[in-house]
């Protein structure tokens, strides 16, 4: 989907703290802000969180962009968007908060996007353990090129085996902005994950 397909009305919120965010989510409403390098102050937003679930579901990314139309009662404008963070709520699931950024569409951004495993390690059917260190990736590019994740193919690994950000190729006009070093994911010998468990378990009887 393109960028600008998904429009979602805001509308200016005159009045910030706990007791009015209380107020907007009784009347099945939330809290929401603006921000970005061409805001010179963070804007205050009132939105309806099934329209922003909904932009959610259609894009199937944490980094979804939009058109969002902010009226403040008198007039109205649209600026280009990012959906930059969702809160919700620990106990109740439901969204309560939602940090939108604004984006230059010819200028690059700087933004995590979430990394996703594909492919069964071969040295898992030696009864090796495949860790994750990284969840997210941080990249810069121009806002049409964000993917909305990037895949790493671990079918190769064999128990020993790692997958350093070096290692991950992404599409031209991406570039990664983490450490090349740094492993992505690790394919151990089961031996060395139970020394790890006990490992643990010990420090938490000292700390105890």
């Amino acid at each position: 989907m393109n960028m600008g397909d998904i429009l979602l009305k805001a509308q200016v919120r005159e009045e910030t703290g706990k007791e009015i965010s209380r107020k907007l989510r009784a009347q099945g409403l939330i809290p929401a802000i603006l921000y970005g390098p061409s805001t010179t102050q963070p804007i205050p937003l009132v939105v309806n969180p099934i329209a922003v679930l909904k932009a959610l579901e259609k894009e199937q990314s944490a980094s979804s962009f939009l058109d969002l139309e902010i009226t403040d009662g008198k007039t109205s404008q649209v600026k280009k968007a990012l959906i930059k963070d969702v809160d919700f709520h620990p106990a109740t699931d439901q969204l309560i908060h939602v940090d939108f950024y604004e984006i230059t569409v010819g200028k690059e951004l700087t933004l995590e996007v979430p990394i996703v495993i594909v492919g069964k390690a071969k040295g898992v059917e030696k009864g090796g353990v495949l860790e994750q260190n990284l969840r997210e990736l941080t990249i810069s590019c121009l806002p049409k090129l964000v993917p909305s994740h990037i895949e790493i193919d671990v079918a190769n690994l064999d128990i020993g085996d790692s997958i350093h950000v070096a290692d991950i190729s992404v599409a031209e006009g991406i570039k990664i902005e983490n450490d090349p070093q740094v492993p992505v994911v690790t394919l151990v010998a089961p031996e060395e994950v139970e020394a790890e468990a006990e490992e643990e378990e010990l420090e938490e009887t000292a700390e105890a």
